[in-house]
């Protein structure tokens, strides 16, 4: 009974048998960062409010140039509402680098981004910048983004 029990085991956990048990790595935490910024710039581009909220950790704040500091995630939100509004807004962007820290649950990036917006002369116009991100991993795995700053290039 005893080594009808033990092969039972080794059948189920694979240690016998002829076939192999295929082990899937999880994916890295730089990759689980990239997917989760891929997926919030293409929230922004569906002007979804609630998808791209939902990538802001807790306690937000956020840097845009020639702004006073957006620290709650109302204020945050508030300021996006008003970017998603224009109907010529898009954003064309890539995350360049990411780094995690060792004890992985932080991780900070970098990229660019290229805009299309309505000027206030109603004309198209476009810009480009380059921005750095805080990502602070949740309890339940996911990346959310802490920190937010950006700046312009000069396109003059």
């Amino acid at each position: 009974m005893l080594q009808q029990l033990f092969f039972g085991l080794a059948i189920l956990t694979g240690t016998i048998g002829t076939g192999s048990v295929e082990v899937q790595d999880s994916p890295s935490a730089s990759e689980l960062i990239t997917k989760a910024y891929d997926e919030w710039v293409a929230a922004t581009n569906a002007k979804d409010m609630e998808q791209w909220s939902s990538f802001l950790a807790p306690q937000p704040v956020f840097l845009p140039p020639g702004s006073p500091a957006l620290e709650t995630k109302q204020d945050i939100i508030d300021y996006y509402i008003e970017l998603f509004e224009d109907p010529s807004f898009q954003l064309e962007c890539a995350m360049t680098f990411v780094e995690v820290a060792e004890s992985g649950d932080m991780a900070w990036a970098r990229g660019t981004c290229q805009a299309r917006f309505t000027a206030p002369n109603g004309d198209l116009a476009t810009g480009s910048s380059k921005w750095t991100k805080v990502w602070v991993r949740l309890r339940d795995g996911s990346w959310k983004c802490r920190l937010n700053t950006w700046n312009y290039n000069d396109n003059g």
